[in-house]
This record gives structure tokens, C-alpha cells and sequence, in this order.
């Protein structure tokens, strides 16, 4: 089903034989298209050129937002067949058969790996981006025993998948915790701000949220997952009058230059657009916090907050067990974040009725990526495939 002018194409492969002892082979429930999988959509390879070399071995099976069912396990797979998983994308040491591990893995950094571009196993840093693995994407995946994660029951097969984004947001709100009852600002209401909002709910409770939502549907999501408060952007800044009636502060700075003299505590960027960098930059207080969800890339953004409100700018990727601490249900120290982020939606807090908009087939596969892109315009939040 080649198509040369779309750069994807459903396919027939060889079904993969276990790489070891301790994989398993899972078949798929639920595959979420990521945005940074619509950046080989839209004419570019991802957020960074720094990365291109890391990222995958062409030609590459798709999907790294993964939940299914275990069909086969080696013998030193301790899972049995039939547990519904959520998969950590992730090939760090371990999953690589590299010992002694890398000085990160040693330290339980695994999102941090210093092998993800060995090539061992697979070329391709996670699941997603690999040679002979599958993919969420797909009607399996082949894992090894650290990926696979038990899927509570209270958590419905339609947003299995969703665990990839929350513990994407429980492993960046956890390296640099925010202060529990302290306000806090998410840039962005796509999937990776919703999810940090659902985390936020499951880790730091007593925290105010104020949502910033471009679309419409946007800002519905981001009220019913939870935020306190919920704005829209406006072209030119005015949104940040809004911003500063709920910080209590003013805005200072000329037409669409502006920022708040005073603003929140802690900040989320969660679209890595050169936009929403900025605004998260002029948003946050002096001394705040700054994390960045969004996977920005190369991009002109305006750096004065960082030196003149001494911010701290914090970055974050993947998934891996952090140590804490946080006092909400899913806190706990040492616990890892795809875990944690099982917690959060096991307890309703990211609801899949109002997050996953639209359901395809693979064969569907060039509807759902177009559908993905189009969020504006089909009201998309989280497309997944149901193979």
C-alpha cells in the first residue's frame, strides 16, 4: 500500500522472533500517534537535528504510545500470557543485554541511557523508531521484562495508551518537583498539557492550575480534566491581563511584548513551539521554575526572563522511576513513572471519553495521521489506532 506521496505505508513483515530470554511478544490493544510522530508529516525528522543521528534506523516501524496483551514469553519473562501491559518504549541497557550498564542506567537514570544509539537489539533509541521490533503502530510489539508494566484493571483498553504522556509529565514534574499548593501554570491544552494536568491531580493535589488553550475544545478538555482555570490565547498577548488577574500581578512590556512582573511559581511548556516557550518564559515568577514538556528544537526564542527573573529552565524526557517525593496517589519514592502515570488513570483523572477523540484501523492509517495534524479543524486531542 505504498504511497509516494504520504511517507508512511502499511505493510506486510516477517513475524520477529523473542531477541532473549527475558522478552515477551505483546499484541497490540491500543497505539496513540504522538506528535512527534506527525513531524515526519510535515516535512521534518523531529524537534532537533542534534537528535537525527539518535532517533531511529530507516525504514523504521511507527508508534511508541503502546498498550496490548501478552501472546508469548521467553522463560525468563516472569509476565504471563494474557496480562494486558502498558510498554516503556524505551531500549536502555537493560533491554539492550548491555552489562555492566552505562553510568546512568547504573544510577536509575534509564531515560538517560548513554547506549540508546548502540545499535544492539535494534537500531533506534525506543520502540517507535526500530528495525524488527514492531510497534504501537502495528499488530504487535516485542519488549523486554523492564518494559512491560501491569495495566489496572479500572483503566479501559480505549486509553491503555495514554499512560506514554502522563509518564512523560510524572517523570518532568518529579526532577524538579514543584511546592505542593503552589499555583502553576501548563502552556498548552494537546495531549502532553492535559496529561500534565491529570498528573499534576495525581501527584501535587493541593496546586491551583491555570491552563493556556489555544483551541476551543482545548480549553473544554483541560475544564473537564480538572484545571481551576482555563484561558484562550489571544493574538497580540492580551491573554496575559487574564494571566495576571490570577496571579494577583501586573503586566509590564509594550503591544505583543509583555510579560508578568510577577507570574507563577512553576510553569509547564507542553508545545515546544518557539511561541509558547516564550510565553512560558515571560509567565513565570521570579526565582520559578520553568520545565520544558514540548520537545523544542532549534528555535528564536526571548531568553531575557531566564537572566532577569533568574528562572530556572528544566528539561525532561521519557520515562524512568523517580525518586520523589510527591504526596498525591501517585507519589511514593522509587516508584517509575509509567507506574505512577497507570495510577493517574486508573483513577479517572485523565478521562479517555473526553481525551481520545478518534479511533482507526490500521488500514486507516493516512485518515488518522491527517486527522492527527488537523487538530484545530477535526477537534482532534488523542487519535489512536486500535489494530
Amino acid at each position: 500500500m505504498a504511497d509516494p506521496s504520504f511517507p508512511a505505508s502499511l505493510v506486510d513483515l516477517p513475524e520477529p522472533e523473542l531477541p532473549g530470554r527475558a522478552w515477551a511478544r505483546v499484541a497490540i490493544i491500543t497505539g496513540g500517534i504522538c506528535g512527534s510522530d506527525l513531524h515526519l508529516f510535515t516535512r521534518n525528522t523531529g524537534p532537533s537535528p542534534t537528535l537525527t543521528g539518535l532517533a531511529s534506523a530507516f525504514p523504521f516501524v511507527l508508534g511508541h504510545e503502546i498498550a496490548g496483551r501478552v501472546i508469548e514469553v521467553g522463560p525468563d519473562c516472569p509476565w504471563e500470557v494474557g496480562t494486558r501491559v502498558a510498554v516503556d518504549p524505551c531500549l536502555p541497557c537493560a533491554a539492550r543485554g548491555i552489562d555492566p550498564p552505562c553510568a546512568n542506567c547504573a544510577r536509575g537514570w534509564t531515560s538517560s541511557c548513554l547506549n540508546l544509539d548502540s545499535g544492539l537489539v535494534s537500531g533506534g533509541r525506543s520502540l517507535g523508531y526500530t528495525q524488527g521490533l514492531g510497534g504501537g503502530w502495528s499488530d504487535q510489539v516485542l519488549a523486554h521484562r523492564s518494559m512491560l508494566h501491569v495495566i489496572p484493571d479500572a483503566v479501559p483498553d480505549r486509553g491503555a495508551s495514554l499512560h506514554e504522556p502522563v509518564s512523560i509529565a510524572c517523570h518532568g514534574l518529579l526532577r524538579s518537583p514543584p511546592p505542593d499548593g503552589e499555583p502553576i501554570l501548563v502552556v498548552g491544552a494537546g495531549i502532553i498539557g492535559l496529561a500534565t494536568v491529570a498528573a499534576l491531580r495525581g501527584l501535587f493535589p493541593a496546586c491551583p492550575i491555570t491552563v493556556l488553550a489555544r483551541h476551543g475544545h482545548q480549553a473544554a478538555a483541560a475544564a473537564a480534566c480538572g484545571a481551576d482555570h482555563v484561558v484562550r490565547t489571544e493574538e497580540g498577548g492580551a491573554h496575559f491581563a487574564e494571566l495576571a488577574v490570577i496571579t494577583g500581578t501586573r503586566v509590564v512590556g509594550r503591544k505583543a511584548n509583555v510579560m508578568l512582573m510577577e507570574g507563577f511559581p512553576y510553569v509547564v511548556e507542553a508545545v515546544g513551539a518557539p511561541q509558547s516557550v516564550t510565553e512560558a518564559l515571560r509567565a513565570v515568577a521570579h526565582r520559578g521554575t520553568v520545565l520544558l514538556l514540548g520537545a523544542a528544537g532549534v528555535s528564536e526564542v526571548d531568553l531575557t526572563p531566564i537572566w532577569y527573573k533568574e528562572a530556572a529552565l528544566v528539561g525532561s524526557i521519557d520515562h524512568t522511576a523517580d525518586m520523589g517525593p510527591a504526596p498525591g496517589l501517585a507519589g511514593g519514592p522509587g516508584r517509575h513513572s509509567v507506574d505512577r502515570a497507570l495510577d493517574v488513570l486508573a483513577a479517572g483523572l485523565l478521562p479517555d471519553d473526553v481525551i481520545v477523540t478518534h479511533e482507526f484501523a490500521l488500514e486507516e492509517y493516512r485518515a488518522a495521521v491527517e486527522t492527527a495534524i488537523d487538530r484545530g479543524g477535526a477537534n482532534a486531542i488523542k487519535v489512536v489506532f486500535r489494530p
